[in-house]
């Protein structure tokens, strides 16, 4: 799914020179983790904007229904698994198609990962196991809901297990799913790259969730260990829904500026994050898809009914 930004990729080369003079405030999700802080430095650095102010908002259907009916052409929302989540628990597509999504920007590969000591040695040993008996499995990760439990999900589903039968255990960091790990506790997890990298010497990667091996992770791919997904914690910006042509060309502009920037890639390399640009009717496009998608497994993994 997030290799179409391929195609985005080179069509983004042909960046306009205009700027966005004025100031933007971007709403982000409670708490803001360190993208936001990312985006601020390098569209700061690059004057494509005069400042950015970040506000924390919880990320719930009332935020976004109210962001989305906004006619603010200086305000933004942070956009990622989060937001989708949010929304799933109601008529996702509506309420995303009532905003203007401008572009994906950049994520966070995932790892299904194991401690050592784990009887999961490989993936396949891992699959093998969710086949025969999902609910045998129990399993780490980030909040019930979060990217994580969807990428455990969608690898059940792929592999054409049943994901109704999974447990899934939720923690509020990869800090405290790497604890759970270690002392024994769990025979597998999930995380992002960005914060498992420093853990590998003591965990071992099963498979990575990006479309290509990762480098320097010693780890096949889910798209090659049968489940034939590719999943990121992304991040994007939308707009709101009713602006001006003027208004949206304008920020549009903004992020293709920004992808062509070397502060921008500079600021992803240095706090871990892939670029992974998409903009405008592709990224809506793959926003609708990615929010059906994410319907479907957050349905089966019984997290709807919380959100409803």
């Amino acid at each position: 799914m997030l290799g179409a930004g391929a195609v985005a990729l080179a069509a983004g080369c042909a960046h306009r020179k205009d700027r966005v003079a004025s100031p933007i405030s971007l709403i982000v999700p409670a708490p803001a983790d360190s993208f936001a802080s990312t985006f601020k430095g390098a569209v700061e650095k690059r004057r494509l904007v005069s400042s950015v102010t970040i506000g924390p908002q919880s990320m719930d259907l009332t935020t976004i229904a109210r962001f989305a009916g906004s006619r603010r052409p200086d305000l933004l929302m942070l956009a990622g698994p989060g937001m989708v989540t949010a929304a799933a628990g109601s008529d996702a597509t509506a309420l995303l198609a009532s905003t203007t999504p401008l572009a994906r920007l950049a994520g966070d590969w995932l790892l299904i990962v194991a401690p050592r000591h784990s009887r999961f040695r490989d993936f396949q040993v891992l699959a093998a196991t969710l086949i025969r008996d999902p609910a045998s499995v129990r399993l780490a990760g980030r909040s019930a809901g979060g990217p994580d439990h969807v990428l455990y999900g969608l690898t059940a589903r792929g592999l054409g297990a049943d994901a109704r039968l999974l447990r899934y255990s939720a923690f509020p960091d990869t800090a405290n799913v790497i604890t759970a790990l270690l002392d024994g506790r769990f025979m597998a997890g999930i995380g992002g790259y960005r914060d498992l990298i420093p853990h590998l010497g003591k965990l071992r990667v099963l498979a990575v969730s990006a479309p290509e091996r990762v480098r320097g992770v010693d780890a096949p791919t889910l798209m090659e260990s049968g489940a034939s997904l590719t999943y990121a914690d992304w991040r994007g910006l939308v707009a709101p829904g009713a602006l001006r042509e003027e208004d949206r060309s304008r920020l549009y502009d903004l992020c293709a500026n920004l992808d062509g920037s070397a502060a921008w890639h500079a600021g992803c390399e240095r706090e871990h994050w892939t670029p992974m640009y998409l903009a405008g009717g592709d990224f809506a496009r793959w926003l609708s898809i990615e929010a059906q998608r994410a319907h479907e497994v957050l349905a089966d993994l019984g997290v709807l009914r919380g959100l409803d």
